[in-house]
């Protein structure tokens, strides 16, 4: 007997799968399947597509396509699957049982912010499962009474699928350290973690260490505790309203130790339970600053800054309080490694929620205006539009129609105005920026990113087709401009010499022409301000500049 697993991709709010990024849910389905002795094959959906592998199905026995997103994004690894795509491999594949798993299935398909959900019809599955529990029970896998004491088996027996992705070993492994949203006073109008996952439940220690082993095993080198809508709660008590530091500290530690990762960061927090928990918060964010990896960022579900709004939508706390988050945050994340801040806050906005009018946007601008001018750093601003999923409160509310030409000014806006300025704080010239894998040129210019969480974007001049080190020369709104670390003024064309700040085309011809030999001619054609710019790079990209 054998199965073939197609990842579709999955985006939730708290757990991501789009390459080079798998989510921890195709490692449960993989388990199930080799719990019971059936071997597991496992293609993305890209890797279909680019392939033509539609049929590939037929040589299998069972046949699982999982994949839903439940929060809108833009992709730059990989596109996740549509529901036309779903039933052409349902259709294209008549030997195997099909099996289809996912959000999709759980709460619904749509691919674009802005839209509702609906329910496809994938009349040639055989089954429809929901999840990893309902695949369970359909191989007659014992659950052993709880979500964790299922997924503590599932996960490291399904852990070599992870060699079978095609970004492997340039991979980011999200790892599951809760499910459930914790908060005591209900759930935001919008929200599908509880819709997907139910209550609140935090992982044990025990069981995450025996992942992390097969993980080694495996050769795995990057992780993110990602599947978790609170990284900063973990092990909290929510009958008695208590959080216990220790535990996270542990949890970290085990996670440096074990795995010993080139790459290891988290994704969610909640600003507000980091506020009205200040003392034990500030344990938790030192405990993942201690072993963390530098460039990573935790993402606070903010949503709006308009009180009416977060009142209306049930998102609790106020704006004191996200501000009060943020501030920790960098107070205790804005140690340097090579330029980089060890750990910041982003932000999420959604728009299209239920009270928002024109006077929101104003609103949100203005409260990102006041984080900018008390000197404060967002490592990145997400504008979303909602998805409103049948279920969640949202979708029996009366909900604004978005004036798109206003969002879209908005947006850009902030982009231009704030996004732009953050950026030159949070990577500025001579930073450096490791690990930076090629992902794809426009013209003559190749970008790349390194794995983490919201990982930034390098354009570069020069060609690059192997993980790089970068040096920061320049700045756009979303992205950097970098040259590689070793690069020498004297081996550049006059393209490229472009592209290093004071530069331009005069100067980069007179580079290329003369060539200087000593300090003193390369001053002469750049002069001296220029220079100096030139020395801050220089010392960090360590070629022989004069």
């Amino acid at each position: 007997m054998n199965a073939l697993i197609i990842d579709g991709y999955t985006d939730e709010p708290a757990a991501f799968g789009v390459p080079p990024y798998i989510s921890p849910r195709i490692r449960a389905i993989a388990g199930a399947f080799l719990l019971k002795g059936i071997e597991t094959d496992y293609l993305t959906i890209d890797s279909v597509r680019q392939e033509g592998l539609w049929e590939k199905g037929n040589d299998y026995n069972f046949l699982i396509v999982f994949g839903g997103v439940t929060t809108s994004g833009r992709y730059i690894g990989g596109t996740p699957i549509s529901s036309s795509e779903i039933s052409l491999l349902l259709k294209s594949n008549s030997d195997p049982t099909k099996i289809v798993s996912g959000p999709v299935v759980s709460v619904g398909y749509t691919l674009r912010g802005g839209t509702t959900a609906f329910t496809p019809d994938f009349g040639e599955a055989d089954y429809l499962l929901r999840d990893e529990f309902e695949i369970a029970d359909f191989l007659d896998l014992d659950s052993g009474g709880s979500r964790y004491s299922l997924l503590n088996r599932l996960y490291p027996a399904g852990a070599d699928v992870i060699r079978l992705h095609p970004c492997f070993p340039d991979l980011m492994v999200e790892i599951d350290i809760s499910s459930g949203c914790e908060r005591l006073d209900g759930y935001c109008s919008f929200c599908t973690e509880s819709i997907l996952y139910g209550p609140y439940e935090w992982r044990s220690i025990k069981g995450i260490v025996a992942e992390f082993e097969k993980l080694k095993q495996v050769g795995v080198k990057a992780i993110r505790f990602g599947r978790s809508a609170n990284v900063i709660a973990y092990g909290y008590d929510r009958r008695r309203n208590t959080l216990d530091p220790s535990l996270s500290e542990e949890l970290f530690k085990s996670a440096r130790s074990i795995i010993q990762p080139e790459v290891f960061h988290i994704d969610n927090g909640n600003p507000i339970f980091i506020a009205h928990h200040p003392s034990e918060s500030r344990s938790v964010i030192e405990s993942v600053v201690r072993y963390n990896t530098v460039g990573d960022t935790i993402s606070f579900g903010v949503e709006s800054f308009d009180d009416e709004v977060r009142s209306l939508n049930n998102l609790g706390g106020s704006v004191q309080d996200i501000m009060f988050s943020i501030e920790l945050m960098n107070e205790i994340g804005k140690e340097r490694v090579e330029g980089v801040p060890k750990l910041l806050p982003g932000i999420n906005l959604l728009y299209g929620l239920p009270g928002q009018s024109r006077n929101s946007f104003d609103i949100d601008y203005d409260e990102l205006v006041r984080i900018q001018e008390r000197g404060l750093l967002l490592r990145r601003i997400n504008i979303r539009q909602t998805m409103i999923f049948p279920g969640a409160r949202i979708f029996n509310m009366t909900r604004p129609r978005i004036d798109h030409r206003l969002f879209e000014k908005h947006k850009h806006r902030i982009r231009r105005e704030i996004d732009a300025e953050m950026l030159k704080k949070t990577f500025p010239l001579g930073a450096i920026i490791r690990g930076v894998i090629p992902e794809f040129s426009e013209g003559m210019i190749y970008f790349g990113r390194p794995l983490g969480t919201y990982p930034i974007l390098v354009g570069s001049p020069v060609r690059f087709e192997d993980r790089t080190d970068f040096v920061v020369i320049g700045h756009g709104m979303r992205s950097v401009t970098g040259l590689p670390v070793g690069t020498e003024l004297n081996n550049l064309g006059e393209r490229e010499m472009r592209f290093i700040p004071g530069i331009g085309r005069d100067r980069a011809k007179s580079l290329v022409i003369k060539r200087p030999r000593t300090r003193e001619e390369l001053i002469k054609i750049v002069g001296p301000e220029t220079h100096k710019t030139l020395s801050l790079i220089k010392t960090k990209l360590g070629g022989k500049w004069l």
